[in-house]
């Protein structure tokens, strides 16, 4: 789930597993298609063993992934 509460906007998601994969999806997701003009976005995580910076270079090449 993502959210941004002052702005009343809020995305779920449901997946089979919760992969390093569907992370960086969703992160993907969330860059390209919610917030394609920002020049930086910060987020608040849990410590999910997914929620890491290699999940990002394991599903992309790395000129994406960074």
């Amino acid at each position: 789930m993502m959210f941004e509460p002052l702005v009343g906007w809020r995305h779920v998601e449901v997946t089979d597993q919760r992969t390093q994969i569907d992370y960086a999806q969703q992160i993907k997701y969330l860059v390209d298609e919610c917030y394609p003009q920002a020049q930086k976005i910060q987020l608040a995580q849990d410590n999910l063993s997914t929620h890491i910076r290699a999940s990002l270079y394991k599903a992309f090449l790395p000129a994406e992934a960074r």
